[in-house]
């Protein structure tokens, strides 16, 4: 069996993986960080889901340790460009920078214990139109952690807010995508970086291409249960399904790069 197989965690970890070995030395610091806008289509499930994660502490590395960290979701992580400087892609203007916010996403600890990093590792979303997340950031901050684990308080939020979730989707559209930032214990720094139209359908295209791929290749000889990162450890395994991953229809970008100067706010 695969777990977090989709597109995050899923795909995601795959692309750290090959974000990770663009660069020499040891990993440091590892980043994840999400768009997604459109979600009132997909009914309240989403909207669950992210509201049950504000009650629960955060898997991370700090200084090379797993650690869960305590009242962090929800977190203000500043904002990412969802591109590179010198790409001349829609994308840009369509999803350009965005306000994160930490969530427990489980990559933020799988991947980083599997590449051993040095440093800390995080893991964060953004949605749009922008004033969802200081709504969401502000409710963090003042509702008690304990309520967000309650289906009476998650659950009801969720179903207050899909009407109004469903109206601003008509505005703001449907798009995702996805950014990870790699340090190295020698300076050097690599990203990738991968959009498509849909969320919704790039978790499904992506669970797909998952299922196709292990079936077919055979990557899993032993029986067990494994992540991403384990089965597309090697580099010709793992070029394979991202190529699988990044031509999926709806895809509107994908590209990793190393480079010392990535124009990113977090790296300054």
């Amino acid at each position: 069996a695969v777990l977090c197989a989709g597109a995050f965690p899923g795909m995601s970890n795959v692309l750290a993986m090959e974000a990770a070995s663009l660069c020499d030395g040891r990993t440091k610091d590892l980043n994840f960080s999400y768009f997604t806008a459109g979600l009132g289509g997909s009914g309240t499930v989403n909207l669950d889901i992210t509201n049950y994660g504000f009650g629960e502490p955060v898997p991370r590395c700090v200084e090379g340790e797993p650690v869960l960290v305590d009242d962090y979701a929800g977190s203000d992580l500043g904002r990412v460009n969802f591109y590179f400087d010198d790409d001349n892609v829609p994308d840009r203007e369509r999803i350009g920078n965005r306000a994160c916010w930490a969530w427990p996403f489980p990559e933020a600890f799988t991947v980083a214990s599997k590449l051993n990093i040095s440093g800390s590792s995080r893991a964060g979303m953004g949605t749009a139109p922008a004033i969802w997340n200081d709504m969401l950031r502000l409710l963090v901050e003042i509702v008690p952690r304990r309520w967000w684990r309650t289906t009476a308080f998650s659950g009801g939020m969720a179903r207050f807010s899909e009407p109004l979730v469903k109206a601003t989707d008509l505005f703001v559209g449907e798009t995702h995508a996805m950014r990870i930032d790699v340090t190295s214990d020698v300076g050097e720094r690599s990203a990738a970086v991968q959009s498509h139209e849909s969320f919704r359908r790039c978790v499904g295209q992506s669970c797909a291409e998952f299922c196709l791929d292990i079936l077919n290749s055979k990557s899993i000889r032993e029986p067990g249960v494994y992540l991403p990162e384990d089965v597309y450890e090697d580099a010709e395994a793992r070029e394979r399904i991202i190529k699988c991953l990044t031509t999926t229809p709806g895809t509107t970008a994908y590209r990793s790069t190393r480079s010392m100067q990535i124009n990113n706010e977090r790296f300054e």
